[in-house]
């Protein structure tokens, strides 16, 4: 059982790893067999995170229920400390009638898969509507049931300077000029 990992950047490291050694002309190892190749898996990974914050974003509390393990829970890491609580009470307010939508993009992750356990980990961006309201990184790990993928955890950190965001959401810069 072996455990696989691919990121976006590793693939982008590959890509531009020269073929020669740039002090000798004695061939560098091919980067693209030594790039592993995705987990069969990786893709059922991460359409199970992806359904949470789709789920999110219509704000159907069913449609999270699905991806969840019934004992999931929630934590968060931050300056005081780390704190979890049981995802049910999150996976109700993911239904509650609201008037904005809450949008949660991932991107930039990697995910390693061995047997029926999986972890995710991701940049992530929070918005009400448009407006940005805070970054960070998550964790999830899951367990492949037999009717699928489950989170059994998801863990954070949340940040509201110094952010990251989505490629093509990033913030328009103010103009000096006024």
């Amino acid at each position: 059982m072996a455990i696989t990992a691919v990121t976006t950047g590793l693939l982008l490291a590959a890509a531009c790893t020269p073929a020669e050694s740039p002090d000798t002309d004695v061939p560098v190892a091919d980067t693209e067999a030594a790039t592993p190749a995705p987990h069969p898996e990786e893709a059922a990974v991460v359409a199970a995170v992806e359904q949470l914050f789709e789920a999110m974003r219509v704000g159907d509390s069913e449609m999270a229920r699905a991806v969840f393990h019934p004992d999931a829970r929630l934590g968060r890491a931050g300056e005081d400390g780390i704190s979890f609580r049981p995802a049910d009470g999150f996976i109700e307010m993911i239904g509650q009638p609201r008037d904005e939508v809450y949008d949660e993009p991932v991107w930039d992750w990697t995910v390693q898969v061995d047997g029926r356990l999986a972890q995710m980990w991701t940049r992530y961006a929070f918005y009400r509507d448009e407006e940005f309201s805070h970054c960070g990184w998550e964790g999830f790990q899951l367990y492949r049931s037999d009717t699928g993928w489950q989170i059994t955890q998801l863990i954070d950190t949340m940040h509201r300077e110094d952010c990251f965001y989505p490629p093509g959401r990033e913030p328009a810069q103010e103009s000096e000029d006024t």
